[in-house]
């Protein structure tokens, strides 16, 4: 029994000591956006900027730059105010890019959007208007029955102009097919899409 005992004692000793050192998994703040003055799009990147060249700039600023291999765009996470979003930088027919959109997480449960979705449009909406200011036009978070389904658009709820490139808030929900169970669900997200004027 007193074997027993002094097992089970130094079980909880080393219980304890390793939840004493276990941390929250915390990932470093992505760089801020460009201020109006520098005129990039987002980073360092300019429009007309080629795949390795965004990449690589990307990497330089501070950001993870990747190539998608199925859709050959190129990515980034971002990690802002503790939301993970993902950058997207899409090129034209000549390969030079063209616009960058910002994704929010994608989800499709019912308290989703609420507590997601919602949280990390207030944070880009915040983010951006201390930025840059107010918006040009600014409209309140949709209920979700007021999002059209599988437009590309979406609801469109904030838009700044500033020198050089025009910005877009918007939130959005479309179907997919998850890939376990086959069904067919529909998802929101919120989207800051730049591009030049």
């Amino acid at each position: 029994m007193p074997c027993k005992l002094l097992i089970l004692f130094l079980h909880s000793v080393i219980l304890s000591q390793l939840s004493t050192e276990a941390k929250k998994n915390t990932f470093p703040e992505s760089p801020n956006l460009p201020s109006i003055e520098d005129g990039y799009l987002f980073a360092n990147l300019v429009v007309g900027d080629d795949r390795n060249s965004c990449i690589e700039k990307l990497q330089v600023f501070g950001y993870l730059g990747y190539r998608e291999i199925q859709s050959n765009l190129v990515k980034s996470p971002v990690r802002w105010d503790g939301h993970a979003y993902e950058l997207t930088c899409k090129f034209d027919q000549e390969e030079k890019l063209e616009l960058c959109l910002i994704q929010g997480e994608a989800g499709w449960q019912d308290f989703f959007y609420e507590d997601i979705v919602h949280r990390q449009w207030q944070s880009l909406r915040s983010r951006v208007s201390e930025l840059y200011g107010l918006p040009e036009e600014s409209f309140s978070f949709p209920e979700y029955h007021e999002v059209p389904l599988n437009d590309s658009g979406g609801v469109v709820t904030d838009r700044w102009e500033i020198p050089g490139r025009s910005i877009l808030l918007s939130v959005q929900t479309y179907t997919q097919q998850d890939c376990c169970t086959r069904q067919v669900l529909d998802f929101s997200c919120c989207i800051l899409l730049i591009q030049p004027k």
